[in-house]
């Protein structure tokens, strides 16, 4: 990247996307393929993430000097996307709600946007490690408990997300171990490594993550304004 080793992370609000005229203006820049995936979907907030999602990743990879018809998309066998004619770069990408994330590295990596909400401790205690499950029902409030939830479950979904495995990993089978100044995974001794956690507090309603083989992150992340000037 550039012959730097900064890991990238870039995010934007969709819900200018909503406007209709500026939608279409940016679904006619884009590749013919991402169309059809777009025009695949039922509703029009997942379009709009689509959408936005690929600028992210269209604006990141300018700065890397690769233009939108050079981008080829292909797929691991657990359906991860990687960049197809590039080797030494990698991506990955997240949305929910009316935010999108992108990630970009020279090693692997993975990312995670979830929005905060209402959380039933019963879905914590299905998914998470029973040590997360703890800490997370040992927080003082019940503001704090979800915040806490929100922040696990992202931090899990950035690792399975940079290993390719996604929600084929049972999230119970390893542990995020939150400290002050670290985030630590713990995991199963056959399946060590190390790995490298980011979090981005944007006071904005939505927690975001990231997993890398790499500490090199960048201390905030990159806002895209999905506008005319874009």
């Amino acid at each position: 990247m550039d012959g730097t080793a900064v890991i990238k992370v870039f995010i934007a609000d969709t819900e200018n996307l909503k406007d209709e005229k500026l939608f279409y203006r940016f679904y006619q820049t884009i590749p013919l393929w991402r169309r059809e995936k777009i025009d695949r979907m039922r509703f029009q907030n997942d379009k709009c993430l689509s959408l936005g999602a690929w600028i992210l990743l269209r604006e990141g990879l300018r700065e890397q000097g690769i233009r939108e018809n050079e981008i080829e998309i292909a797929y691991a066998d657990g359906g991860k996307p990687y960049l197809k004619n590039r080797t030494g770069l990698f991506f990955n990408l997240s949305h929910s709600y009316e935010r999108v994330m992108c990630i970009l590295s020279d090693r692997e990596a993975g990312c995670d946007v979830e929005k905060k909400k209402t959380v039933n401790p019963n879905v914590a205690k299905r998914f998470f490690h029973p040590a997360e499950y703890k800490y997370m029902m040992g927080q003082k409030t019940l503001p704090e408990r979800e915040e806490m939830f929100c922040r696990m479950w992202t931090l899990k979904e950035s690792f399975v997300k940079m290993t390719g495995e996604g929600m084929r990993r049972p999230f119970n089978e390893f542990c995020m171990v939150i400290g002050e100044n670290e985030i630590v995974l713990e995991q199963n001794e056959k399946r060590q490594g190390k790995y490298f956690f980011k979090e981005y507090q944007l006071a904005d309603g939505y927690c975001y993550a990231c997993c890398c083989l790499s500490s090199d992150f960048e201390n905030t992340v990159r806002k895209v304004e999905l506008c005319e000037n874009l």
